[in-house]
């Protein structure tokens, strides 16, 4: 089954890996420099790897000094069944997971791949900002612990700056992604495509309690927030952070300007990094609007009478939501068969169910009408320009001091 590592457990990993670290410096300065060195037993699927440093696992793919020719269908299926083999003898994988919680189906497809595979997801649910922060230290400290991260644009362009981040490589579902979501990710640039798989586009509307807000009173314009009757009854998505708060700033900051973010810092809405309980917080009635809702939250409220989904007319925005490896990990193979994963039929579907655009269009055509139509929503924006994030942020942080 999968596990969700606790921040004790991962600072544990961490301090292991480096004490052993310093012990197998140690032996190496005080052994007999001519021993020869003996293969390490195979240890078991569900054993916490010691090794001193994260390295890449050898894996089947062509060197870049090969022949560029395109393998058959037989061959490129065989080196695949060679990555499952090896990810199989690994046995797990540490996966940080950024969309902090707004995605349920990762955790879905984290027991289903456990399921399928007998290889262990050990999962950490955190915001981007952080799961970024630490894909950073244990990289730059040679001391990985995270296999996989979810990533959204933003994530990836800081990854790619800081030199963290390796290319996916050919995986079989990346044939199976539809030509929109290529479109959306090209839009930003075609590095995107070779350092992430993107499985789902995340939208973002308006969460309205429906006790509180009456159909008169709902805000029919992204701008109606600004009005002073929403003053202290907004729970907003933190903007001063990587996440879905900050693609609502960037959108709007773009259309509406400047004014319109001071006007609406001027109604005092509560800033969370909290997303995934905000949005039992409007059901509950303690805020009359989520602001902006993940519609990726919407199934576990969606049966609720006191809530309603509302998608502003100038339409919803949205956000690539995808995975990434970090450039040194322990489990290459586990990583890479997992990545491959989230594009099945079984977690594209889990994705469409739960109010998200699935990559392959398959997945979209099956699922209820009451969730296409939400997902036909005309889009607004999103945030396309990664390298102006941190100017952004320091927007943001002047106008929600």
């Amino acid at each position: 089954m999968s596990i969700r590592l606790s921040r004790r457990e991962l600072i544990r990993r961490s301090l292991l890996a480096a004490i052993g670290t310093g012990i197998s410096g140690l032996l190496a300065a005080c052994g007999d420099r001519g021993a020869t060195p003996t293969a390490a037993p195979a240890s078991s699927p569900a054993a916490t790897p010691t090794a001193s440093a994260a390295t890449p696992t050898p894996q089947p793919q062509a060197s870049p000094t090969q022949p560029q020719g395109t393998p058959s269908p037989e061959a490129q299926a065989g080196a695949w069944d060679e990555v499952v083999a090896q990810a199989k003898q690994e046995g797990e994988l540490v996966l940080y997971d950024g969309h902090g919680g707004a995605l349920p189906t990762i955790g879905y497809a984290a027991e289903q791949f456990t399921n399928d595979f007998q290889i262990r997801v050990n999962v950490s649910t955190m915001r981007a900002s952080e799961a970024l922060e630490r894909v950073r230290v244990e990289q730059q400290s040679g001391q990985g612990v995270a296999d996989a991260v979810t990533v959204g644009i933003t994530m990836v362009y800081q990854m790619l700056q800081d030199d963290v981040v390796q290319p996916i490589g050919e995986i079989p579902g990346l044939e199976r992604v539809s030509p929109e979501i290529l479109a959306q990710v090209e839009r930003v640039g075609t590095e995107y495509q070779r350092y992430a798989v993107w499985e789902a586009l995340q939208f973002y509307g308006i969460l309205v309690n429906t006790q509180l807000v009456s159909p008169d009173a709902e805000p029919r314009s992204w701008r109606d927030l600004a009005d002073p009757k929403w003053r202290g009854q907004i729970i907003m998505d933190d903007p001063r952070a990587i996440g879905g708060g900050n693609y609502f700033f960037t959108v709007s900051l773009k259309t509406f300007g400047r004014e319109f973010q001071q006007a609406l810092a001027q109604q005092q809405p509560v800033l969370t990094r909290n997303i995934a309980d905000s949005a039992n917080r409007v059901a509950r009635g303690e805020f009359a609007l989520m602001v902006p809702f993940a519609f990726g939250l919407f199934a576990q409220i969606k049966d609720l009478p006191t809530v309603k989904v509302i998608i502003p007319e100038e339409g919803a925005i949205f956000a690539l939501h995808g995975i990434s490896i970090p450039k040194a990990v322990r489990h290459q193979n586990a990583a890479r068969a997992f990545v491959d994963y989230l594009l099945s039929d079984k977690v594209q579907q889990h994705l469409a169910a739960n109010y998200l655009r699935p990559a392959v269009d398959s997945a979209m055509e099956a699922a209820p009408p009451e969730v296409r139509d939400l997902l036909s929503a005309k889009l607004w924006g999103t945030l396309d320009d990664p390298a102006a994030v941190r100017e952004i942020i320091a927007v943001a942080q002047e106008i929600y001091p």
